[in-house]
């Protein structure tokens, strides 16, 4: 099958997308409620003492799959550094609000990562490869970069090198991202992304509230935001969606989680000819940290 590289959207360009009936966010929204109900009648305050304690991280939040690797690190003592592997998929690789393959395919992707605490704050390397399995498509996405947190409060930045095999295309991005908790299960979160090649940003923001089930199972509703500045070209500036999100988190030992997430998005202000959709899509991942 032959493939369009000015379909992505990552690249500049505006792609067709399936569209998902406006019903699913009713019964989405249906669900959230009811499991916030049945998790909150079950609940015991007095929680197993043995377990992994799981610490949400505003990355394990943001707009893709792959990013669970990186963070929700098992609460233990504090090493110098630590390795993570992760393996997962996705059924529409979605990001800007839009589906990079127009429906037509899902994602396999392989991430390894490391970090060291240093300077007051946290340095990490990543390196991702995503893989379509319905369409010729592949990905490659080296990152480096800091974090730092005081408090309540967590600042960061990144610098991305990505490379597209299949259209022998790259692309390089500097990414800010700002975090702040509210409480002990809830907080907000914003990230912004610019883009060498399109000279412009994106941005999400979003608000996430967090119910431990016990020691080692979380779940994770987010609503959020996000807003074009020049990054998708040919599209609209200004509010591009609304999303919804949930997510669970397993520790299965010491070392290894699993996680899984449903998520949904409502177009915003969208204009004749557009790529964003109605759009629903699913995934999970498996992590090994040590």
């Amino acid at each position: 099958m032959d493939f369009d590289s000015s379909e992505l959207p990552r690249c500049g360009k505006g792609t067709r997308l399936q569209t998902v009936k406006s019903s699913i966010w009713l019964l989405i929204l249906t669900a959230f409620c009811s499991s916030l109900t049945i998790v909150r009648a079950d609940l015991d305050p007095a929680v197993a003492e043995q377990g992994y304690r799981l610490v949400a991280d505003a990355h394990a939040l943001q707009r893709k799959t792959a990013n669970l690797l990186h963070h929700h690190h098992l609460e233990r003592e504090i090493d110098l550094g630590e390795f993570e592997i992760g393996l997962g998929f996705d059924s529409r690789y979605v990001s800007e609000g839009r589906d990079n393959l127009s429906g037509r395919s899902g994602i396999i992707w392989g991430k390894v990562g490391g970090h060291t605490h240093a300077a007051g704050g946290t340095f990490f390397t990543e390196l991702l490869t995503i893989e379509a399995w319905g369409k010729a498509y592949n990905e490659t996405n080296v990152s480096v970069g800091y974090e730092y947190e005081k408090g309540s409060a967590s600042i960061g930045g990144a610098l991305t090198y990505l490379d597209f095999p299949t259209d022998g295309e790259n692309d390089l991005e500097a990414n800010l991202n700002a975090r702040w908790k509210w409480g002990a299960t809830g907080g907000f979160t914003t990230d912004w992304a610019w883009s060498e090649k399109s000279g412009g940003w994106f941005g999400e923001t979003s608000a996430f509230h967090e119910i431990a089930v016990n020691q080692n199972w979380t779940l994770t509703t987010m609503a959020f935001l996000g807003a074009n500045k020049g990054y998708v070209v040919e599209e609209h500036d200004g509010l591009n969606y609304l999303g919804l999100r949930i997510e669970t988190v397993v520790a299965l030992t010491e070392h290894l989680k699993c996680a899984f997430y449903i998520a949904a998005i409502e177009p915003l202000g969208r204009e004749s000819g557009e790529s964003l959709r109605n759009l629903l899509w699913a995934g999970g991942a498996l992590t090994f940290a040590f």
